[in-house]
C-alpha cells in the first residue's frame, strides 16, 4: 500500500471519472456528488501539491457529505 502515501491530483480525477461512470449505471444522483467531490479534491491537490493525504481524505469526506445533503435538501424543497 505504498501508493497510498502519495495521491496526485490525477488519482482524484480518475476516481471522479469512475464515480460518474458508475452514476450512469445507477442513476440516483448519489455517485454524481461523490464524483464532483473527488474532482474538487483533485483540483485542491493540483493547487496545493503538498496537501497531506489525511487532509485530502478529510476534504473528500466533507465535500461528499455537504454535496449529498445539499442535493437532498434541494430535491425535497421542490416538492
Amino acid at each position: 500500500m505504498q501508493w497510498l502515501n502519495f495521491l496526485a491530483f490525477w488519482h482524484w480525477w480518475v476516481l471522479a471519472g469512475l464515480m460518474l461512470i458508475l452514476e450512469l449505471w445507477a442513476p440516483t444522483y448519489f455517485f454524481l456528488w461523490l464524483g464532483i467531490a473527488a474532482a474538487a479534491v483533485g483540483f485542491l491537490v493540483l493547487v496545493f501539491p503538498a496537501m497531506a493525504i489525511e487532509a485530502q481524505f478529510l476534504a473528500f469526506g466533507v465535500l461528499s457529505i455537504v454535496a449529498a445533503i445539499g442535493w437532498h435538501r434541494h430535491r425535497d424543497g421542490d416538492r
